[in-house]
């Protein structure tokens, strides 16, 4: 009997674990975004000046590539540049940390209300193709 309980604790974290790790890297990657300011270029949800919600970024295809992405522009970078992706060395956000940072916007996702649910740009958009009853 006590062999059975154990498969099914192992079953049970093997199922399991991964959903519950995934979610601490996500709350950790969550508080990185805000921390560091992600949100300022890229918009709380990821669909800001410079999107990356969706994988629309090619720097979000892989994870080696945002974490290289991360490193790479620190050398090139200012810390505190006018345009530009802000300086992340490993000493300012560690491999740990990118890991959880890249799973977090990996969950960001752009769902934008379709136009009908928007009376009042509905509207706006009828208005603007209607023909001009003045002329």
């Amino acid at each position: 009997m006590n062999k059975l309980i154990s498969y099914i604790l192992l079953l049970a974290l093997f199922l399991y674990g991964p959903i519950i790790n995934s979610a601490a890297n996500n709350q950790s990657g969550a508080s990185l975004y805000l921390d560091h300011g992600c949100y300022a270029c890229h918009g709380y949800n990821g669909t800001g000046r410079y999107p990356i919600a969706n994988n629309v970024s090619g720097i979000m295809s892989s994870e080696a590539l945002f974490i290289m992405f991360l490193r790479l522009r620190a050398d090139l970078n200012p810390l505190t540049p006018a345009n530009s992706m802000p300086n992340y060395s490993e000493a300012v956000i560690n491999d740990k940390q990118a890991q959880d940072l890249y799973a977090y916007i990996n969950t960001l996702t752009d769902n934008p209300p379709q136009i009908e649910n928007i009376p009042t740009l509905k509207d706006i958009l009828d208005n603007a193709t209607r023909k001009n009853e003045y002329e």
